[in-house]
Order: C-alpha cells, then sequence, then structure tokens
C-alpha cells in the first residue's frame, strides 16, 4: 500500500497550516468552483486572476509571502502571489497552450483534497436509496457481465463504500446535535429543533431506505448475484481477467483472492446495514426524548410553586420602598402551561375478587380429529405455488419437446391461469426454461393474456 506522504509534494499541506490558512482554503474553492464549466481542471490564468482579484476586493486584511517581512495590499498582486505560492505548493501547475496563453491546472493530488474540503462545507445529504438501486440494477444488467470487474464489481464495491461511509457519518453527527440542543437552547429554540429535525438529520432518503424503499427489497437479489459471480466459472474468471488487467497484477490467485474479498466485503456490508440504522434509531430516539424533556421542563418553569414564588420576590425586589400599593401584577392569575401528570390519574379503585364457579378444560381432539386437521393443512400447504413446483409443472408440460406455447395449456379455472402467471414470473431465475413474449393477444372466455413461448433452456440462454 502507498504512502500518501510519499505521492504528495512535502509542502502541500502548507497553505491550509500556515496563518492565512482561511484565505488560501477560500482561494482554493474559488478556483475549484471556477472549472465547473470547463472540460478540464484547466483554467486561463488570467481568469483565475481575476476570480481571486474580486474574492481580495472584498477583503480589507493585508497577506504576506515572506515570513510576516514584507505585506501585500493591492488585490491583484495578492492573486498573482497567491497563485504562485500554491504552485509552489503542489496545489496548482502550469500548462502552456500553443498561443502563448498560461493555464492555471489542479493537480491530480488536489482534486479529491479540494472536493472533500468542499462537500464538507456544503453538508449535502447523500441520496442512500438511489447508491442502492444503482447496486441492484448494475448487477442485474447481463448485458454488463461481458466485463464483470470494470463494468459491475468495481461500481458495485464504490458505491457500498459509499453507503456506508455515509450512513457512518450521519450516525455520528447525531450527537452534535443532541449537545447543540441541550446547551442554553430557550423555549422557541427547542420547539424549532422540532420541526427542523427531521430535514437536517433524520432525512428524506434515511426514511426510504426502512419504509417504502426497504433496503430488504433489495438485498436478497443482491446477495444472490454477488454469490453467482463466485460460484459460476466463467464469471470468476472473467472477473479475474478484469482485474489483472485494470489493477496491473500479474498473479491470477492474487488477483482471484482480491476478488473473492471483494464480494465477501460487500455482502458482510449489507448484512450489517440493518445494524448501523438501528443505531441510527436509537440515537434519534435519544434526542427527541431529550429535546421533548428540555421543552417540558421550558414549559414548567414559572408556572409551578417555586417558579411562582420566584416572580413575586422579583416584584418585591424592584417595587419601590415609597411605594404604598402592592403592585397589581402580583393579583393576576397564572397560567397553567403545563399540566402535571400526577393531577389527572384516577383515584385507584379496591378490586374485590368474585368467587370462581367453575374452571373450562380445553377440549382434547381425538386421533381421528387431528389426522383430519394435519391432512387439511397439508392440502394447504401443497396448494401454494413454489417455483420448484413451478419448474416441475413446467417439465411436465415440457417432455420432449423443446418449446410449447403458453396458448396451448389448458385453463378451466381461475388456479389454472395462476399457474400461466407464476409460469411467467418464475421463468427469470428458472434454470429449467425461459419464456419469449409473442404479439399474439389470446382471448377466451375465461381470460385473456399476451401469449408466450416456453422454451426449454439450455446453456447461456437468456429471457427475452
Amino acid at each position: 500500500m502507498k504512502n500518501l506522504f510519499s505521492i504528495i509534494p512535502p509542502d502541500f499541506f502548507k497553505p491550509l497550516n500556515s496563518k492565512y490558512k482561511n484565505q488560501y482554503a477560500d482561494c482554493l474553492l474559488s478556483i475549484y468552483n471556477s472549472y465547473r464549466s470547463e472540460i478540464s481542471y484547466g483554467v486561463d490564468r488570467e481568469a483565475i486572476v481575476s476570480t481571486l482579484t474580486d474574492y481580495f476586493n472584498n477583503r480589507t486584511d493585508a497577506i504576506s509571502f515572506d515570513d510576516d517581512i514584507s505585506f501585500e495590499k493591492d488585490s491583484r498582486s495578492k492573486a498573482q502571489k497567491t497563485i504562485n505560492f500554491l504552485k509552489d505548493c503542489g496545489w496548482l501547475d502550469f500548462e502552456e497552450e500553443k498561443n502563448y496563453q498560461q493555464n492555471v491546472v489542479l493537480t491530480e493530488y488536489a482534486v479529491p483534497f479540494i472536493r472533500t474540503m468542499h462537500d464538507v462545507i456544503r453538508e449535502e445529504e447523500t441520496e442512500y436509496q438511489g447508491l442502492i438501486s444503482q447496486i441492484h440494477a448494475v448487477l442485474q444488467n447481463e448485458e454488463l457481465y461481458s466485463k464483470p470487474y470494470q463494468f459491475i464489481l468495481k461500481n458495485v464495491v464504490s458505491n457500498t463504500e459509499q453507503l456506508i461511509s455515509s450512513l457512518k457519518k450521519l450516525n455520528i453527527s447525531i450527537k452534535k446535535h443532541i449537545d447543540k440542543q441541550t446547551k442554553n437552547k430557550d423555549l422557541a429554540s427547542v420547539l424549532d429543533m422540532f420541526t427542523t429535525y427531521n430535514d437536517e438529520i433524520v432525512s428524506k432518503s434515511l426514511y426510504r431506505l426502512k419504509t417504502s424503499e426497504n433496503v430488504g427489497k433489495f438485498r436478497q437479489s443482491i446477495k444472490i448475484n454477488l454469490d453467482k459471480m463466485l460460484t459460476d466459472p466463467k464469471i470468476l474468471k472473467d472477473l479475474v481477467d478484469g482485474y489483472m488487467e485494470i489493477e496491473q497484477e500479474s498473479d491470477a490467485s492474487i488477483a482471484q483472492d482480491k476478488i473473492i474479498q471483494m464480494i465477501v466485503d460487500v455482502k458482510n456490508a449489507f448484512e450489517n446495514l440493518d445494524k448501523i440504522i438501528e443505531d441510527i434509531d436509537r440515537k434519534n430516539n435519544h434526542y427527541m426524548k431529550n429535546a421533548a424533556s428540555r421543552a417540558k421542563f421550558e414549559l414548567a418553569s414559572g408556572t409551578n410553586q417555586e417558579g411562582k414564588i420566584n416572580t413575586i420576590l422579583r416584584y418585591l425586589t424592584e417595587a419601590s420602598a415609597e411605594e404604598e400599593l402592592v403592585p397589581e401584577e402580583l393579583f393576576n392569575i397564572f397560567v397553567q402551561k403545563y399540566v402535571s401528570e400526577e393531577s389527572i390519574k384516577k383515584i385507584p379503585e379496591k378490586k374485590t375478587y368474585e368467587e370462581v364457579t367453575a374452571i373450562n378444560v380445553a377440549e382434547m381432539l381425538t386421533e381421528e380429529e387431528k389426522a383430519l386437521k394435519k391432512k387439511l393443512l397439508l392440502d394447504k400447504q401443497m396448494a401454494r405455488l413454489y417455483r420448484k413446483k413451478i419448474e416441475s409443472f413446467v417439465a411436465g408440460l415440457l417432455k420432449d419437446k423443446p418449446i410449447i406455447m403458453a396458448s396451448d395449456i389448458p385453463i378451466n379455472n381461475r388456479k389454472d391461469f395462476e399457474n400461466l402467471i407464476y409460469i411467467r414470473l418464475f421463468a427469470i431465475e428458472s434454470l429449467v426454461y425461459r419464456v419469449k413474449k409473442t404479439d399474439k393477444r389470446i382471448k377466451t372466455d375465461k381470460c385473456e393474456f399476451t401469449d408466450f413461448e416456453i422454451i426449454r433452456k439450455q446453456a447461456g440462454d437468456k429471457n427475452v
């Protein structure tokens, strides 16, 4: 594994650790934002100078580039020297064009650092469900299996790491908000936080992750496709070949170990998702209880006995000694904003126990009744449709035939039509048969459907 400090220049962090770190950070972000409309991280130097000059025009403080020996006050001069300083530290580089134009380019190791700074400041919410659906869609796309490492596994690993990292970030950020709401907050602030909390912490994406777009809906399919990568010799070989090509690995056994570890890590990550979400819920509930207690305390203060006495004492302290009359405000009625739970409790009632007349004894089934009940349960269970049962049913229909039409299957009742529906649905994952749609519409006195072919599956076949 490469060492970070063996890649970046020795003075790389100097701008962010200097006396003028705020100015340098602002300049780096301004330069980064200048590249948004460009096709690369390179812009004409004069445009960058103009951008930084505008920035320094809004600041009145001087800045020194010679260890506080001399200070620059001119904004354009500050911009020029800032660019040169960032270049010397390894954040920027210069490129000469044919027309003698000089471009300012962000270095390859500067881009991820500035992008992270940018994301931290914006505090953008991650669309967790978008990541999971992308993972699921990529694994389901048969066309991408021509190069499974490049097109599938590499993206799956990256999106999984981003998903887990984002949820962990949300998890640790809740503590910050707990501390924020318990320190020196008045009632209005606490109540406001109730209304904004779900938008700031328990995001809409996380809510969907647990309800309508629950990760459980995708997890099983994702695990099946990952297991397929490990068990299918051709896919595994293609994964190893792709890893060796992309990651420049010459040893096939090492490449295979890496592939297996990547797949296992993704599976483990999806297994642990529920634990992370449960921990987020636990901390969220703790936050809400603290906020509720805070609001309850604020509502109660001033209306209980201690609060009323304090109010009277404050009036007496503020009243002038020469005043003969007691302030009228002392006789105001206190509005009870909070009602104690004890004040609305019911008076305990004495319980009386009547004499027990009889004890009902459960009826015991006879052996014949037990056998009949067992048979009814077994018949009900056998009546349910499973994939293996449908595959066995289709195999019986095909027999020695390579293909039959769905319209050839007799449909005499609702059960027969349900069998036809399940044949169509289970074909997606069946190893026995596949289906192919036609444009022919079948209509009988019992039902109406689009006809399709039921074809005995061969190696390499795909559903259409």
